[in-house]
This record gives C-alpha cells, sequence and structure tokens, in this order.
C-alpha cells in the first residue's frame, strides 16, 4: 500500500520529468538540423569526410544512451527517497498537534531526519551520474569532431583537398561541436531520468485495484445479518461499522466516515457540490445543528481545519454528507464530539430531514435510539 506522499511524488516530480522529456521534439531536431547541414556542406568538398559528419549524430545518441544506465537506475532511487521524505513530512505536519501533546517531536523529528539524508544522498548520487555521462558525451563529441579535422588536415597534406577547403572544414566542425555534444546530452539525460520515472508511474497503474468494480444494485448482504438496515427508514446499530461497506455502489450509497476530513476553503466550500444550491447547504447546517457555527456557511475552516472545534468539525462533516441527499446514508459514530444536547437536537433533524429515505446510524448513543424506527444490537450484544 503506497502513503499519499508517495502518490502525490508520483503524480507531481514524476509526471513533471516524464513531460520534460518533450523537449527531445525541440532541441535535438535542431541540433540533427546543424549536424545534418554541416554534413552536406563537408559532402560537397569531400565525401568520405562528410560521410563521418553525418555518421556522428546517431554515433553520438548511441553511446549516449549506452551511458545512461546509472543515470536512470540512481534517478529511480532519488525519487524514490524523495518519495519517502515527502510521505513523512506529510505524516508529520498532518499529526502535529498529537505529536506535541505526546513529546514525540524529537523522536519524529530524527525519523525525517534519516530519510531526508537519504534522499539528499540519492540525489547527490543522481546528479554524479548526470555528471559522469554529460562528461562521457562532451568528451566523446569533441574527440570525434578533433579527429574529422586531422582527418581533413591529413588529405589537405596529401593535396586531395585544398588549404582553403581545409579551413572551411575546420570552421564547420568548430561550428557542430556544441550540437554534436549537445544532442548526446539532451536525449540521454532526459530519457534516462524519464525512464527512471516511467518505471515508477508504471508500477502503479499496473498495480492491481483495491476494490472490485461494484454495479448499481445495493447488495445488502454486506452487512451483518443480525444488522441489516430496513429500507426507508432510520435503523441505528449499536455496533462497530461492517467491513465491505466501501463495495456499494457509490451513485446510490453514500457512507460518511467517522474521521471525515475538511478542505480547506469555507464552509460552504465544503458541503457545495455540483448539485448543491445555497438552501440546500442552509438547509444540511440546520440539520446537522452547524447553523450556530460563528460565522455561519462563509467561516473558514483553516489547515486541516484546524479553526474549528472537534463538535464543529464533525457537524460540518455532517451536513456535507447531509447535503447529497443520498438514497442509502450511512453514518459512522456522527455525533461523538458534541455535548449531549446538541447530540439530541442533531439526531431529532436528521431523522425529520431523511424521513422516508433509508439512513443506517452507526451508534450507541441514546439520542439515536430514541429518534429511529428500528434499533438493531451489535454481534457482542446479543
Amino acid at each position: 500500500r503506497r502513503t499519499a506522499g508517495e502518490l502525490l511524488s508520483i503524480a507531481s516530480s514524476d509526471t513533471q520529468r516524464i513531460a520534460d522529456a518533450v523537449m527531445m521534439a525541440v532541441f535535438p531536431f535542431a541540433e540533427f538540423a546543424s549536424i545534418l547541414y554541416v554534413g552536406v556542406m563537408v559532402t560537397m568538398i569531400n565525401v568520405p569526410l562528410g560521410i563521418a559528419v553525418l555518421v556522428g549524430g546517431p554515433v553520438m545518441v548511441w553511446i549516449s544512451l549506452s551511458a545512461s544506465g546509472p543515470l536512470r537506475r540512481r534517478s529511480g532511487k532519488r525519487q524514490y527517497w524523495l518519495a519517502e521524505a515527502a510521505a513523512t513530512a506529510t505524516d508529520v505536519v498532518h499529526g502535529l498537534r498529537i505529536l506535541k501533546g505526546i513529546g514525540a517531536v524529537d523522536t519524529v523529528y530524527e525519523r525525517y531526519q534519516k530519510v531526508s539524508d537519504d534522499a539528499y544522498d540519492a540525489t547527490v548520487r543522481a546528479h554524479g551520474a548526470r555528471s559522469v555521462l554529460d562528461a562521457i558525451t562532451e568528451t566523446v563529441g569533441s574527440v570525434y569532431i578533433i579527429i574529422v579535422g586531422i582527418a581533413a588536415g591529413g588529405l589537405a597534406l596529401a593535396d586531395a583537398i585544398s588549404v582553403g577547403e581545409l579551413i572551411t572544414v575546420i570552421g564547420l566542425t568548430q561550428f557542430i561541436i556544441t550540437p554534436m555534444t549537445m544532442l548526446g546530452k539532451n536525449i540521454s539525460s532526459k530519457w534516462a531520468t524519464a525512464q527512471g520515472s516511467a518505471d515508477r508511474i508504471r508500477s502503479v497503474l499496473a498495480a492491481p485495484y483495491a476494490l472490485p468494480e461494484a454495479d448499481s444494485v445495493v447488495n445488502w448482504e454486506v452487512f451483518p445479518e443480525h444488522a441489516r438496515p430496513e429500507p426507508g427508514q432510520l435503523t441505528v446499530i449499536a455496533d462497530d461499522i461492517p467491513e465491505g461497506l466501501e463495495l456499494l455502489p457509490r451513485e446510490r450509497v453514500l457512507v460518511a466516515p467517522h474521521d471525515a476530513q475538511l478542505f480547506s476553503g469555507t464552509i460552504a466550500d465544503n458541503i457545495v457540490h455540483e448539485h448543491t444550491d445555497s438552501e440546500i447547504v442552509d438547509a444540511a447546517l440546520t440539520a446537522a445543528a452547524a447553523d450556530d457555527i460563528p460565522g455561519g456557511a462563509s467561516r473558514r475552516v483553516g489547515e486541516a481545519d484546524g479553526d474549528l472545534s472537534g463538535g464543529q468539525r464533525q457537524r460540518v462533516a455532517l451536513a456535507r454528507a447531509l447535503a447529497r441527499d443520498a438514497e442509502v446514508l450511512v453514518l459512522d459514530n456522527p455525533t461523538t464530539a458534541v455535548d449531549s444536547v446538541t447530540e439530541h437536537t442533531i439526531a431529532r433533524r436528521v431523522a425529520d430531514a431523511r424521513r422516508g429515505k433509508t439512513t443506517v446510524v452507526y451508534s450507541s448513543s441514546p439520542a439515536w435510539r430514541e429518534v429511529a424506527d428500528h434499533v438493531k444490537a451489535g454481534a457482542s450484544q446479543r
């Protein structure tokens, strides 16, 4: 199972490196054109020299790609450790308040420091491999052009070409030193880096689906036999929410988790979806007894919903679930963070708002049992 930080790294950093490979469709064409131009000009002076120049481009690409193996491997390792560092940082930021509360900041700092050092070392090794590849490409390209120049000098001494033609050849070969070397560098380094990132993306795309494809029929058998909800009514079950509810069709069933997360923005931003208007938002907030939150629907929840109390956060999450008006709504202990008076108010309002629709509440609270159409005991209470 991949962490959120690793998936974020793959979706951002790795895809960016693959996108950078598009540059191979820009600069290499210009460099090939330069080599082709010089090759044609030299061929007009001496055919063997011209062929040597034209062959130089493919030779440079072949040598550079052959030498790019270490860069590809180290780029993959660099991306792996960067993803590990991102995943660790995400976990730390998400649970920073809890870590401070239990005094585990130093322990987590050491853990992150180790992962960060590993990422740094992997990055240094990757850049080292790139430097070696660039050095090989520069050296081979320069040596190749020097050999062509020496060959031209030999032809001039043998009176195969004139002194003027020799000067022309030397001038042209000096011109293509940069295109020749950059051709190998642009193709090999970007291609090797893109391959390392592509391997990581392929591993995600090739992974089997975590869940099978659900059909549009609600299979009530995912609920335990002793605690199956009654269609069209409010059923309260004094038990833990069972596994497998994620297999229910999402277009008909909404399972609201107990630890629902809010997004940055306003309360209204967290409730609104494509078919929601302000009246539905207000009605949902009222049903969840969240209409008394200071600032109302326009209040900002802050980063990681840090500007709201636990009870306010829970009520906004409940309002979000109610606003969807799902055919079947499943709530997991939706009022554990509010006081008893507010809990009774919420239970009563939710029962009224969901009247005639299938609603399942997993809770042992008396407030929910009081408004339920059916109350079913958990396995431990039977």
